[in-house]
């Protein structure tokens, strides 16, 4: 969950994934990295944004239909880089933003922005990168990253390594599929850990099992204006792959939409992350959770681990790191004192972290290049100020 205020105070008069009205008061262009509702708050007002908003073309379609008094103050933006027009008399007075993938769900983006005094803040917004996503930093390469706005949903060497999503979805898809062909009264039941989140995993669930995930109607309403999701669900009967509960308490093995079946032909899967702590490559990240029922959980996280932040870090050097989400069981004081053993301080040792030839980053190669200053990559509600630990400038590797 997002606990980021929604301004960068390097760059007053704009918003970032916060749409209150002090947010409204105070800025005057916006921008959404993606549609979660954790980073859409205050976009249900009446009354439109006194400003554009700036975002992926896949989230301005959401946005157009889902928030219709909206419509005149969207403007989609491409991968790559863009200029944005700042009202007269604003400070900064040019700004240019460039767009990247984030690999968290269908259309979300990080934004790097760019001001007249060439200041490059990089705001991530939720991400986890995937191998295909990597070589989009190549525009990160040779500058000088001032700022970073982070997001550290797993910020926590407790949760340093987590599988792959296509190694994740590998195994939902084996489990999925051996069930099914078990028995044709079979079915599978999914328990989620949040309402939003859980797109990709649909897409490549019904992509590779060719049949639509069942969801209610209030999440088919939601998610018919994203193009991506046409083909993986349906509010419609039919299907033997169920959504349809989501976050509920109530019992996954009772299907509402069909209450006569014997939970005995229900198998439930749980993908989350919260609960796989200490999880080491090369360890099981499927787990049975009650004997001799058919309940497993999955480690699948649609944000990156502690290890591939590390990594991620090591690879930007940011001068400064602000904190985009602060848990509920960390605290500021705790995640500081993480980020200076990855980062450590210009008197601290740093031969380890300058003078390292190469590092995974999920799992894909990272070398130097011959280059100087070049790299490359071989193949959620509240008000209070943003947490910021400064770091101070310090020589380019």
């Amino acid at each position: 969950m997002s606990t980021f205020n929604g301004f960068i105070s390097e760059i007053p008069g704009i918003s970032v994934d916060r749409f209150t009205e002090a947010n409204r008061t105070k800025s005057a262009v916006f921008f959404l990295s993606h549609c979660h509702t954790d980073h859409m708050q205050g976009l249900q007002e009446s009354e439109p944004l006194p400003g554009p908003i700036y975002t992926s073309s896949i989230s301005a379609v959401f946005l157009k239909h889902r928030y219709p008094q909206l419509a005149d103050c969207i403007r989609t933006l491409d991968l790559g880089t863009t200029p944005i027009d700042m009202p007269t008399g604003s400070n900064p007075t040019h700004l240019t933003v460039t767009t990247l993938p984030a690999g968290h769900c269908p259309g979300s983006v990080m934004f790097l922005f760019e001001t007249e005094r060439d200041r490059k803040i990089l705001y991530t917004g939720d991400f986890r990168l995937s191998p295909k996503d990597l070589r989009s930093l190549l525009p990160l390469q040779s500058i000088t990253l001032h700022v970073l706005y982070l997001d550290t949903t797993f910020f926590n060497r407790t949760y340093t390594y987590f599988p792959s999503q296509s190694e994740s979805l590998a195994k939902i898809v084996q489990l999925t599929k051996e069930w099914l062909d078990r028995d044709p009264r079979n079915v599978i039941s999914f328990k989620l850990p949040a309402l939003y989140g859980s797109e990709f995993l649909f897409i490549e669930l019904a992509r590779q099992l060719q049949q639509r995930i069942h969801v209610n109607d209030q999440e088919a309403q939601q998610y018919r204006y994203l193009a991506s999701l046409d083909d993986a669900i349906t509010s419609a009967g039919g299907s033997r792959i169920h959504a349809c509960l989501r976050t509920s308490n109530a019992n996954y093995r009772k299907l509402p939409c069909q209450p006569e079946l014997d939970p005995k032909y229900v198998r439930v899967l749980r993908p989350s992350a919260l609960r796989w702590r200490n999880l080491k490559q090369g360890e099981s990240y499927c787990w049975r959770l009650r004997k001799n029922e058919e309940e497993f959980g999955i480690c699948y996280s649609n944000h990156a681990s502690c290890g591939e932040l590390e990594d991620f870090l090591r690879y930007l050097k940011p001068e400064e790191v602000r904190f985009n989400v602060v848990p509920k069981e960390e605290t500021a004081v705790e995640m500081a004192k993480l980020l200076k053993e990855i980062c450590p301080r210009e008197e601290d040792d740093r031969e380890e972290l300058v003078d390292r030839e190469e590092f995974s980053f999920a799992g894909i190669e990272y070398r130097k290049c011959p280059k100087k200053s070049s790299h490359a990559f071989f193949d959620e509600d509240s008000e209070e100020e943003t947490v910021i630990c400064q770091l101070p400038k310090r020589a380019r590797s």
